[in-house]
């Protein structure tokens, strides 16, 4: 069972600037509305963090880098301030809901140098994973699908990849990272990843929340002196090169993923976004 999760938080948000200059992206709120019809606001990354949390992991391994303490604050238990609160107060309840769990989790912070792209975030977490299986899930990125994580995270259906990949269909794919992949007896086999190409050879982009084995590190490390921006994605194409195993689950239509990185994107997250 998989119990580590690695969450790159580091980057720029260049594309949410000038209001990522302060805050970071993965700290931009989304409203939540309970059963009762309560609404609440919280950061995008804290519900990534009770998302997987309810999934049973304990043991997370958070990327930042340079004016991103402000994410760690968040994440550090403050009694004192919840107690200003009257104890049947909602305000006073969702953060010791939040406390409750932080407690009862093992958390890493690792500090990136330079933002030197999403490859580098997660090769710093390399002894934190050890010899386990694990996920990436970036900071601004959140599968609502508890159907896929579900499978994602089912060790049986894992089998021997290296890599698991969660797939959709976009119209313009050459802003994302794209896959190529064949399909035989219901196996869905990756064959080829590209970075934002110019001429995308699908139109499969590449949902930024992943399962890997630890070989994705010789693959990092295989070619982080030859690039000066390490993208996963080409530590993907090279465990292929191997011949490793990397495998796909492809979202239909209606399964909804969040995603903030842009202006656009983040506009689109708040008008439509619903907690279930």
């Amino acid at each position: 069972m998989i119990k580590k999760i690695v969450i790159p938080a580091a980057g720029l948000g260049t594309r949410l600037l000038p209001i990522t200059k302060e805050i970071p992206k993965e700290m931009m709120p989304l409203f939540l509305q309970d059963k009762e019809g309560e609404m609440s606001v919280k950061p995008l990354i804290q519900i990534i963090y009770e998302k997987f949390f309810h999934f049973g992991l304990r043991e997370y391994c958070i990327i930042v880098g340079r004016q991103k303490r402000i994410i760690e604050d968040h994440f550090t238990s403050d009694q004192e301030f919840s107690k200003k609160f009257r104890k049947n107060s909602k305000y006073r309840i969702d953060l010791e809901k939040f406390y409750f769990m932080l407690n009862r989790t093992k958390l890493f912070w690792i500090n990136q140098q330079e933002p030197n792209g999403f490859g580098d975030a997660v090769w710093y977490a390399e002894s934190f994973v050890g010899n386990d299986d694990f996920l990436v899930s970036a900071g601004d990125t959140l599968l609502l699908e508890d159907k896929i994580i579900k499978k994602l995270l089912n060790d049986k259906l894992s089998g021997k990849n290296d890599a698991i990949l969660i797939l959709k269909q976009v119209p313009d794919a050459r802003r994302f990272g794209v896959a190529v992949v064949s399909k035989k007896n219901q196996k869905i086999k990756v064959t080829n990843v590209e970075e934002k190409p110019k001429n995308p050879k699908s139109n499969l982009s590449i949902v930024a929340l992943y399962r890997f084995r630890p070989s994705i590190f010789k693959a990092l490390n295989e070619i982080r002196s030859s690039q000066k921006e390490l993208q996963l994605t080409d530590a993907i194409q090279k465990l292929i090169d191997w011949g490793g195993n990397v495998s796909a689950i492809i979202l239909n239509e209606n399964d909804r993923v969040v995603e903030i990185g842009t202006a656009d994107s983040y506009l689109e997250t708040i008008t439509k976004f619903k907690n279930d």
